[in-house]
């Protein structure tokens, strides 16, 4: 009896051995697993916004994708490992910030196609197109990118009318436009200063507009080269050196709010005439030019030159 009593007793004590043993391996499995999930490991990810088409080794450049860190369990099976994986390559979407990069969301340049209408990066913009001969179009010269002042003609031939020949129902004097009469004989006098009535003159309808396109050559996204678009162009914020017959079309495409488009077509009807700006312009109020006047820039002291005043 008694070493029945001890082999039972023995072999409670091994079941109890194996089940600690069980107990202690899947306890220790469950602390594995979770120590496996909140690991923390290495991917690349977006910190700010990335539009479409953006370059992948500009945005490594511009710190707008960066290394971080999250836990194991919601790292991407397709998680980039190195920012070699999207250089020289265009964001394929947009990309919020926090987004992990994965494969696939920069792909070549080539494999993207951007309509004309997502080249307006600012949703309340609008594209309006107008015809300018070479020599209002600065010579051809224009280029995507580029930024223009633009000017109208007003005629002046009424008011000519009336200053040349007053009647009593149309005196020499207009007072809306602040003209003073002008004696018949100060028009025609030879010798000394003489007044001129200038039948048109130009007055700025907008300054600093930017240009979407010339011809068929666009203003590319970043990332975008001419090679890989049916167009060719300029990428944003570069210039082109390119001179080509498709820049000499005059046909100038803006990207303007809607209410400018509407004074554009206006002013397109009226003759515009464009002049190229520096980068560094900055618009500046400037008046409507007289209608008559005895004395010309070139005439009057500290005008002598189109440079007077200007510093270096």
């Amino acid at each position: 009896m008694s070493s029945r009593r001890t082999a039972i007793l023995i072999g409670a004590i091994g079941v109890g051995i194996i089940a600690v043993f069980l107990i202690v391996r899947y306890v220790n499995g469950i602390q594995e697993k979770a120590d496996n999930e909140t690991a923390q490991v290495s991917v690349f990810a977006a910190v700010e916004d990335i539009p479409r088409s953006s370059d992948g080794g500009q945005m490594v450049n511009e710190k707008k994708i960066v290394e971080s860190t999250i836990p194991q369990k919601f790292r991407p099976a397709t998680a980039i490992q190195s920012t070699d994986a999207i250089q020289k390559k265009v964001a394929l979407f947009n990309i919020s910030p926090g987004t992990v990069i994965v494969d696939g969301m920069f792909v070549d340049p080539s494999t993207t196609i951007i309509s004309f209408r997502e080249r307006l990066r600012n949703k309340n913009h609008v594209a309006i197109s107008v015809q300018v001969d070479q020599v209002k179009g600065v010579g051809g010269f224009l280029v995507p990118g580029d930024e223009v002042n633009m000017m109208i003609f007003q005629d002046n031939a009424k008011t000519k009318e009336a200053i040349e020949n007053p009647t009593s129902d149309k005196p020499a004097y207009i007072p809306d436009l602040n003209i003073r009469p002008v004696p018949a004989e100060a028009i025609v006098r030879q010798g000394g200063a003489q007044w001129i009535i200038l039948p048109k003159t130009a007055r700025y309808l907008y300054q600093k507009v930017q240009i979407l396109a010339v011809g068929s050559n666009q203003l590319l996204s970043p990332g975008e080269s001419a090679s890989s678009s049916s167009t060719s162009g300029t990428t944003s914020g570069s210039s082109s050196s390119s001179n080509s017959t498709q820049n000499n079309t005059g046909l100038i495409t803006f990207n303007v709010p809607p209410a400018a488009a509407q004074w554009i077509a206006t002013g397109a009807d009226a003759g515009l005439y464009l002049s190229l700006t520096a980068k560094q312009y900055e618009p500046l109020p400037l008046p409507p030019l007289p209608i008559i006047t005895d004395q010309l820039p070139g005439e009057e002291q500290g005008k002598l030159t189109p440079y007077a005043g200007e510093q270096g």
